[in-house]
């Protein structure tokens, strides 16, 4: 069979055609396809399209328009995630480069990663150092075709273009993005040590609803591919949108496990637009190795607030019902964009009808049941399918959710 890809879900810009191999190889690891591309239209279609604009040693007016040039004629679409690839000691025309791109992408927010920890290349207080040793105390100050003057980034960049920029550490960069976004273009460079660093940086940006533009050298790269592999988990996301009392005594019979951790989601706030900070909340500790138990009843007199709140919204319990579920059935999407877990458990009918919506399957696999009372299977034509299992919000007793944790520890050390 034919296999074809419309548009790359990555497109990188890269100056030389070295520098595009360091950027493309990782994300050739994990199973995708990367091309390399000299000139455009490229005659095979890819996962991953590296363009290598060979513009390092150009004067910079030349290096910005060739990159337009290229960037305008790439295929991309609008959920191609776009990254510019830097020289790791500040080479060539970075600045007018990105210039150039933020202008052809329409990018309000360019996040300049640059460490590269592998190479012995990091960001600290904005610096550009390698082995410890600002830039311009190394040989790439004297490089014969582009020597470097400054290893302060900001200031690099800046000597090529207006776009405001600024140098930050990783704390600020993590506040910073919680603010809405400028309605001017902004360059944030961002300090970072690790890998770690790198991988915070990469996942946080691209868990933004309007994603920046990823900027730096093969370190970023590295992290982007760690991202896209999709962390694997063998803990259970379960989601319990019951707030039956014994659904409510199930999860508190389980809470004080130092295996487990709760995730409260408050009904109100599922009006102001907090999905994003909820699923990086269950996504790191599924990734941390715990079970996440999700839920949106606090105690066993919160259902009783329910027409009190319907009556502020001015909603019937229907409409809040229907909300509450699509709430958590995104939610559920999104995380599992995120990681993937060993399983899927899924307490309340509408609940659980919402989320196989959600992952788009059109029916469920019996397979087995488990503690008597909780089907067990996969979802029908889902792109996802690891192990699901659903339960009435009412059924069972207070050793339910605890026989399900078992029975997936058990089942995933086989």
């Amino acid at each position: 069979m034919s296999r074809h890809v419309v548009r790359p879900q990555i497109l990188v810009i890269a100056d030389d055609f070295t520098g595009g191999n360091d950027a493309g190889v990782s994300l050739a690891l994990t199973g995708m396809t990367v091309n390399v591309a000299f000139t455009l239209p490229c005659a095979d279609d890819a996962d991953v399209l590296v363009i290598n604009t060979d513009s390092r040693a150009l004067e910079a007016e030349q290096a910005a328009a060739r990159v337009s040039e290229l960037a305008l004629a790439s295929q991309s679409g609008p959920q191609t995630q776009w990254l510019k690839k830097m020289d790791s000691t500040l080479r060539g025309n970075p600045g007018a480069e990105l210039d150039a791109l933020m202008r052809i992408t329409g990018k309000k927010r360019a996040i300049v990663a640059l460490a590269c920890p592998s190479a012995g290349r990091t960001t600290e207080q904005g610096q550009c150092l390698v082995n410890g040793i600002p830039v311009t105390q190394t040989e790439f100050a004297s490089d014969p075709k582009t020597p470097v003057n400054s290893a302060d980034i900001c200031e690099v960049l800046q000597a090529q273009t207006a776009i405001a920029c600024r140098a930050m550490s990783l704390n600020d960069y993590l506040q910073h993005l919680r603010e809405p976004a400028a309605k001017t273009p902004q360059i944030w460079v961002v300090d970072a040590r690790t890998q770690t660093d790198l991988d915070v940086i990469a996942t946080e940006a691209l868990m933004q609803e309007e994603p920046p533009l990823l900027v730096g050298s093969a370190g970023i790269c590295d992290a982007l591919a760690r991202h896209v592999r999709t962390p694997s988990s063998q803990c259970l996301l379960a989601v319990v949108g019951s707030m039956s009392e014994i659904a409510q005594q199930q999860i508190a019979a389980v809470c004080q496990d130092p295996r487990v951790e709760t995730v409260f989601i408050d009904i109100e706030n599922i009006f102001s637009g907090i999905l994003t900070e909820y699923v990086q909340r269950i996504a790191r500790v599924l990734i941390s190795g715990k079970h996440c138990i999700v839920h949106t009843c606090p105690d066993s007199e919160s259902r009783h607030h329910i027409p009190m709140l319907c009556a502020r919204l001015a909603m019937s319990r229907a409409q809040l019902g229907e909300t509450i579920c699509q709430f958590l059935a995104q939610l559920t999407r999104q995380v599992l964009q995120e990681v993937s877990p060993g399983a899927l458990y899924l307490s309340g009918g509408d609940v659980a009808m919402a989320i196989a919506d959600a992952l788009e399957a059109t029916g469920f696999r019996i397979t087995d049941r488990v503690a008597q009372c909780v089907p067990y299977g996969h979802l029908a034509d889902s792109y996802w399918q690891r192990p699901v299992m659903t339960k009435a919000g009412g059924f069972g007793d207070e050793t339910t959710l605890r026989q399900v944790l078992n029975f997936i520890e058990e089942k995933m050390s086989e």
